[in-house]
């Protein structure tokens, strides 16, 4: 029987992209802010060497299927138009139902 502790450790490809370029968007942000106190070695400055595109962030996740069952879109149920809409269908049922319990 394995234990926890020696099974591989599974990253996908997509999440370590995006740890691994926020690290060091966080090391040359922090080594130019250290450099950036001392204006003598700002012009003397050798940024890190990374794979990454420091500039930039990671590029947004691509929108994903919704649930079946689920529409897409905007939920306009929610806004404060049909939250009052409902609410007043609501009275409105509740005043109908009053007057057939008591005719």
């Amino acid at each position: 029987m394995t234990r926890v502790m020696d099974a591989p450790l599974l990253v996908d490809a997509q999440g370590h992209r995006r740890q691994s370029s926020r690290s060091t968007r966080h090391a040359v942000r922090n080594h130019l802010h250290v450099c950036a106190l001392d204006t003598e070695t700002l012009d003397d400055t050798v940024l890190p060497v990374v794979p990454h595109d420091v500039g930039r962030k990671a590029s947004p996740r691509p929108p994903e299927a919704p649930a079946p069952g689920r529409r897409g879109g905007y939920k306009v149920w929610k806004t404060a138009f049909w939250k009052r809409r409902r609410r007043l269908w609501a009275e409105r049922n509740a005043v109908e139902r009053a007057i057939q319990e008591t005719d």
